[in-house]
């Protein structure tokens, strides 16, 4: 009888045990004679990466903290691809790394998953977002897809018997979307939905272990939005719930906060902390909710924010180059001649961010100084109308 062992029998050798060991161990053993890559990441902050790409990220804060708002701000982020001059305004300092708008060969395609919110509030979100992109508020895009799964119930036979749980179901339908729409950038609001128990630790540890090999093998980076357990007056050390917060934890590569503060003139104010991070630390961001596009409520970042920085003055001088980017876009976007008011309204509150009439009234009259615009011979109801000056106009790419 041929021995299966030679050369010659046609069979594959068969390994020892150590043999067998070693190439079960092979994949996961690091060669330090091998230049690992260096890894991707879909967000920056005043120049510091964060949110890799393959990784998983973590978004917590108390209830009504202003996490949605902080979904928002990246989720805009994401699709502009730091092209709306209204994201540069509204969330200054948070972009997408160019070096990963390189690496994709695309503008960011995100999925955004809610589980919490009535339909007509992740609708706003839908409508925000499209707002800082600088889009009409109910455009449509290939880019951006929103799954709203508050509603999912149990999977039933015929005979009312549960084949499948709610939380399942949503977490099978996330997966499907995830192969169907392929997204660059998912946002899971929250992720206690698509769980049955988080305080269970094998619950915990295998939905965390799956969102992670998700994101490896697609190479994209999965943000979980869960809860901190309540601690009145103690958000900075707050953790988040249960076991699942625990493994969440210890996986993702990055978590941050948002919390919500009333100042003492009364207005509220927003702090994004990054509690824990693999890479730098990321400068907190602090943002309030502006009305430029009315009852909608954008969120904008603003910089060293005093309780008086709404009213007072947002700095004594202008930027030119600025001016002009808002002015470009507002050629483009609305219709001239407009008056003085829907100047201060549209170009430098919507577009250029500006919402203080002191510091609008320095840009209308620079705007008028720099002949950016000037009067019009057309009269609206009464009012004096400004348009774009030909000099302008002629160094404009139409």
């Amino acid at each position: 009888m041929e021995d299966n062992h030679t050369p010659n029998s046609g069979l594959p050798p068969t390994l020892t045990y150590e043999e067998q060991m070693l190439a079960n161990l092979r994949p996961y053993l690091l060669d330090p004679r091998i230049d690992y890559p260096e890894p991707y990441f879909m967000f920056e902050y005043n120049g510091v990466p964060f949110s890799i790409l393959g990784g998983i990220q973590a978004l917590s804060g108390q209830k009504k903290n202003g996490k949605t708002f902080v979904i928002t701000q990246l989720l805009a982020a994401a699709l502009s691809a730091n092209k709306s001059l209204r994201c540069q305004a509204y969330l200054k300092g948070l972009r997408v790394p160019d070096r990963t708008l390189e690496y994709l060969g695309h503008a960011p395609k995100v999925l955004y998953v809610d589980t919490e919110m009535e339909q007509l509030n992740s609708a706003k979100v839908m409508r925000r977002v499209n707002w800082l992109c600088g889009w009409d508020l109910k455009q449509a895009d290939d880019r951006f897809n929103v799954l709203w799964l508050r509603t999912v119930t149990d999977l039933k036979d015929s005979n009312g018997k549960v084949l499948k749980p709610s939380f399942e179901v949503r977490f099978d339908l996330i997966k499907q979307a995830i192969e169907l729409l392929a997204p660059d950038i998912v946002l899971i609001d929250g992720i206690r939905d698509i769980i049955g128990d988080f305080n269970d630790l094998i619950q915990a540890s295998s939905l965390v272990n799956d969102l992670m090999t998700i994101a490896q093998k697609r190479n994209i980076c999965i943000w979980n939005v869960l809860h901190m357990n309540p601690r009145p007056g103690n958000d900075d050390e707050s953790k988040m719930r249960g076991h699942l917060g625990t493994e969440l934890g210890n996986k993702v590569s990055d978590t941050f906060a948002s919390i919500k503060k009333k100042e003492n003139n009364g207005d509220v104010t927003f702090t994004v902390k990054q509690s824990d991070a693999r890479g730098k630390d990321v400068d907190d961001w602090k943002f309030i909710i502006s009305d430029a596009a009315g009852n909608l409520g954008i969120p904008q970042i603003v910089d060293n924010f005093t309780p008086e920085s709404t009213t007072k003055s947002q700095g004594s001088s202008i930027d030119q180059d600025k001016l002009k980017e808002w002015l470009r876009e507002a050629a483009d976007h609305y219709n001239w001649p407009m008056s003085r008011a829907e100047f201060k309204s549209k170009v430098l509150n919507e577009i250029g961010g500006i919402s203080n009439s002191e510091a609008q009234q320095r840009y209308l009259t620079a705007a008028f100084n720099l002949h950016y615009i000037e009067e019009s011979t057309i009269k609206k109801k009464g009012f004096y109308m400004v348009q774009l000056t030909e000099e302008l106009l002629s160094e404009m790419p139409f």
